[in-house]
């Protein structure tokens, strides 16, 4: 590359990162009176919370395996979504805990700030991949039609930065792709050690965490691959099959100190019990007008991507080369995809694609919608700035684009009327509507004006004009997202005032579970809630959370304090709080019954059927306290005693520690989430860990005082991190003997 073509580079780096603070500077300025910030829900109830967890873990030097603060227990790194070893996050909680440590509104503002760098990596590689593929005088102003068009798009604008681990996972595609145009290049040899890029790219879209996300990133990146194998002289398969194999190996390898683990609790989790119905939801058709008018169907429009952009996407199918062939392939699969079982697209996937069954919520598609539209945009702009156009191509593109202003301008119309009956309730849609009608002309002259006028002294500076065109349009719609609140940072996620009555009165008690906070506040404020918004969560304890007897579910999880508006709950409670207000009452409720977590039983119940023993847990007359339901016979004789409590010496994380005497054989029954990754010994010695109540965890004890230890040591965890290593240390390797290799055939050349 010469010293022009870097310069133009490096000032659309320069353009796109100016362009990112343009679009998110209200969410990084320090100035309170300008700050918005990201609207509380799953970014603050998921995101922060298990980030902030993540950071005080980390910040021990402990690695968090299990989270002891939602759902009962569950298994934190195994929770695909807390994205425990995604390198950008470990950055982000790094410097949170050199500068002072993490609170809930530190770690809001820092996953703010991970999200708009995600967005600028999104820019940036989507810009290096069209400026890989297109090769015209034009393709600088044609790759930055594709970035700015993929970056501040409706998909990666709308409710993906709300869902992070979406957003994190998705930026990471143009790479994966990159690797693959760069290894298959040349007609003759493959380049095999850009698959490592494409590796790579991999490794982190699935350390991001999020499964669905990164298996659409490895259907794109596979049929891609394939595209480009056989588009080659020679050895077609075998470019396909090994660069298949060096993709996977290397994403799956980079990954597998998540990926095993995760894949074992997804196993257990009530994913497994959802079918085609339920996981087939999609678009309703009209939601295909999200293109030419945002905002106006639903409160996201994931499928927009700017009307001039989808100008170009037109005009790109001028003459369908080989590349655009592909993408408008992809293009159209995805937005069949998108609609879920409404088209037949959803069966055909849902039957023949491997691992796309476990995944509901099919709008997702609308991420390989936006790839493909931001490069066929991007392709289409090339083309409109370098074609020399027949008249014949010209009238018929005049009319295209004009057919499209003219579709604007009877909905704008059909707003007008509306909003001149009803003008309180449709002004918002006239606005939105007449919006896409000026931008439509805007765009249909600007594009007209390309495609007939030829000079090229003019061409260069229509086409910043259209670059600015597309930046306005998309950045003006950017302004409406509901992502956005004029809220200061440092406002959200205060502490509730009732949760400081709870510790007062528990300071001094045995631990304890509480019920009622909301999303994943219990990770967020250290405290062990029974409840989660974590959309992955073990069957068998989602089996005892739903259970219609709500004393019953208290009782079996060991919950003592239940925050709620009720002033009476179905079991003898005190109130030792309480804030009245019309909109939101709050009442913190101690319960009169409440069970230890931690108990010596010497009567069982034995069920193998999980549907009756449901059924008898639910039943008042089921005698929780001094009974432990098994599936099988224990393996001690018990002698019908009472229960006992026991004592816990310790209760971390990953080890609880506990006392329990009996005079006789027992069963110490705790009221821990059974995981077979728990391992337990008693007075040293290893015990198998029995499955009790459905949920929970007993171990046989003998006659006497005995100390009980639990400890959480995942075997995928173990093996998973061994994998990562390697691959970490055979890439490392690798990358060393090719710099070796160049620096020696450099010094031979230079010989």
């Amino acid at each position: 590359m010469d010293s022009r073509t870097w310069q133009q580079d490096l000032l659309s780096v320069a353009l796109l990162i100016a362009l990112c603070w343009l679009f998110y500077w209200r969410l990084l300025t320090p100035n309170a009176l300008d700050q918005v910030s990201l609207v509380e829900g799953d970014f603050s109830g998921q995101f922060v919370a298990f980030a902030h967890y993540q950071a005080q873990r980390l910040g021990a030097g402990e690695v968090p395996l299990w989270n002891p603060y939602n759902l009962g227990g569950h298994p934190f790194l195994a929770d695909t979504q807390s994205a425990v070893f995604y390198p950008p996050r470990l950055v982000s909680i790094a410097l949170l805990n050199l500068t002072g440590g993490s609170t809930p509104q530190r770690m809001y503002a820092a996953l703010q700030a991970e999200m708009v760098a995600h967005a600028l990596i999104g820019s940036l590689l989507m810009y290096a991949f069209c400026r890989a593929l297109i090769a015209t005088a034009y393709s600088v102003p044609a790759a930055l039609i594709g970035a700015i068009t993929f970056a501040y798009g409706g998909f990666l604008t709308g409710y993906a930065p709300l869902q992070l681990a979406i957003m994190e996972a998705a930026v990471w595609l143009p790479l994966a792709l990159l690797g693959i145009l760069r290894a298959t290049a040349q007609t003759e040899r493959v380049q095999w050690h850009w698959f490592a890029v494409s590796g790579g790219a991999l490794g982190l879209a699935l350390l991001a965490g999020h499964p669905q996300t990164a298996l659409y990133f490895i259907y794109l990146s596979l049929a891609y691959l394939l595209w480009r194998s056989f588009g080659r002289a020679h050895g077609k398969l075998r470019t396909f099959l090994l660069g298949a194999l060096l993709f996977g190996l290397l994403g799956g390898g980079i990954a597998a100190v998540q990926l095993l683990h995760g894949w074992e609790y997804l196993s257990a989790t009530t994913r497994g019990a959802l079918g085609f119905e339920a996981k087939g939801n999609g678009f309703p058709f009209q939601d295909l007008l999200q293109v030419v008018l945002p905002g106006l169907f639903s409160l996201y429009s994931p499928l927009y991507f700017g009307i001039t952009a989808f100008m170009l996407v037109i005009y790109s199918a001028a003459r369908l080369r080989p590349a655009e062939l592909f993408w408008f392939g992809v293009l159209f699969i995805a937005l069949g995809l998108s609609f879920g079982k409404g088209a037949i697209v959803y069966d055909i996937f849902y039957q023949l694609a491997p691992g796309f069954s476990l995944f509901r919520q099919q709008e997702r598609a609308a991420y390989l919608v936006a790839v493909a539209a931001s490069i066929l945009a991007a392709q289409g702009a090339s083309d409109i700035l370098t074609d020399t156009a027949q008249a014949a191509l010209s009238r018929r593109y005049v009319g295209i684009f004009l057919g499209i202003a003219a579709g604007a301008l009877s909905f704008s119309i059909a707003a007008f009327v509306e909003w001149l009956t009803a003008p309180e309730e449709s002004l918002a849609n006239f606005q939105r509507v007449t919006f896409s009608l000026l931008i439509a002309f805007a765009a249909a002259l600007l594009l007209i004006n390309l495609a007939t006028y030829r000079n090229r002294y003019w061409l260069r500076g229509r086409s910043a004009a259209l670059i600015a065109l597309i930046v306005f349009e998309l950045f003006s719609f950017g302004r409406t997202s509901p992502n956005f609140e004029p809220i200061p940072v440092a406002n959200r996620l205060r502490e509730p005032k009732v949760l400081a009555a709870l510790r007062a009165h528990a300071a001094e008690k045995p631990p304890f579970r509480v019920d009622g906070l909301r999303e994943n506040f219990g990770t967020l404020y250290n405290l062990p809630d029974i409840q989660g918004i974590s959309p992955l969560r073990f069957t068998h304890v989602n089996r005892i959370l739903n259970l219609p007897n709500r004393e019953r579910m208290w009782q079996l999880f060991g919950v003592r304090y239940v925050i709620t508006p009720d002033r009476e709950l179905p079991t003898p409670s005190q109130v030792i709080y309480e804030e009245e207000n019309p909109y939101n009452p709050v009442r913190l409720h101690v319960l009169a019954k409440a069970l230890p977590l931690a108990r010596v039983m010497h009567r069982v119940w034995i069920e193998p059927d999980e549907a009756q023993a449901l059924g008898f847990l639910s039943e008042p007359a089921y005698d929780v306290v001094h009974t432990v339901m098994l599936p099988s016979a224990p393996p001690v004789a018990l002698s019908g005693a009472e229960s006992t409590p026991a004592r816990l010496l310790e209760l971390a994380p990953e080890r609880w520690l506990i006392e329990a005497e009996s005079p006789s054989a027992a069963l110490l029954r705790v009221a821990l989430v059974y995981d077979p990754n728990w391992q337990v010994r008693v007075n040293g010695e290893r015990l198998p860990l029995l499955r009790a109540d459905i949920a929970f965890s007993a171990v046989p004890i003998p006659a006497g005082k005995s100390t009980v230890e639990f400890s959480y040591q995942p075997t995928s965890y173990a093996l998973g991190a061994l994998i990562t290593l390697g691959t970490l240390m055979a890439l490392s390797l690798g990358g060393l003997l090719s710099l070796a290799h160049t620096l020696q055939r450099r010094a031979r050349h230079a010989a």
